[in-house]
């Protein structure tokens, strides 16, 4: 069940394009007979993020999620959906969604990575390369860039650029956890402890700004 977190992220931050289920590919469609069942498969892989990510995620002036025909992928800055302005746009295309396929949540954790690493400015370190928008962020931030230098990430791009390791590997955590721990054990661990653990967001350096 929902907790009214998730629902809070659900109807203010989760936008479905218009016409998106109908032009999308006739797979999809078979797959999605409801304009609104592509909204339900996303928020399902959602619901494994803890309580205070969420808030922590509501809090930022943008960060948006935009279910879509078009490809998947994470576009900073302004942008526009009808008549409202979005900032910081992930956008998860539902043919993506109808494949399960790990390529839809990615532009999630690109979006979670600028938005913890810097509040998703314009300018600004974000996680995966040392950034922190808090003191504890901070720390998981430089923790990251430590395993991204091992060369440990679960495919290719992941070990090729810092911010694909933590974005992807994020996704993959959301989308089969068990292969995260395979394939990247320190990386599993490390966000088992801390983004998603219910106690490091209780703690106050988790809240706390970086001077």
């Amino acid at each position: 069940m929902e907790n009214k977190t998730f629902a809070q992220l659900k109807a203010d931050r989760i936008h479905v394009a218009p016409r998106a289920l109908e032009l999308s590919s006739s797979g999809a469609q078979q797959r999605f007979i409801a304009l609104w069942a592509p909204l339900e498969e996303l928020s399902g892989r959602l619901l494994g993020v803890p309580a205070g990510l969420l808030r922590f995620w509501l809090q930022q002036p943008g960060g948006h999620i935009v279910i879509t025909h078009l490809a998947s992928g994470y576009d900073p800055g302004t942008h526009m959906l009808k008549r409202h302005v979005l900032h910081n746009v992930a956008s998860v295309s539902v043919s993506d969604l109808a494949r399960d396929s790990l390529e839809a949540l990615v532009p999630v954790g690109h979006l979670l990575n600028h938005l913890l690493g810097n509040c998703g400015a314009a300018e600004g370190a974000w996680l995966s390369e040392g950034g922190g928008a808090s003191v504890a962020l901070r720390a998981v931030g430089a923790r990251v860039a430590e395993l991204f230098a091992l060369g440990h990430g679960f495919d290719e791009e992941a070990r090729a650029d810092a911010r694909a390791y933590l974005s992807r590997s994020l996704a993959l955590y959301l989308h089969d956890a068990a292969a995260l721990n395979v394939a990247d054990p320190l990386l599993d661990k490390c966000l088992r402890s801390t983004l998603f653990s219910a106690a490091f967001w209780r703690s106050k350096k988790a809240r706390a700004p970086v001077p």
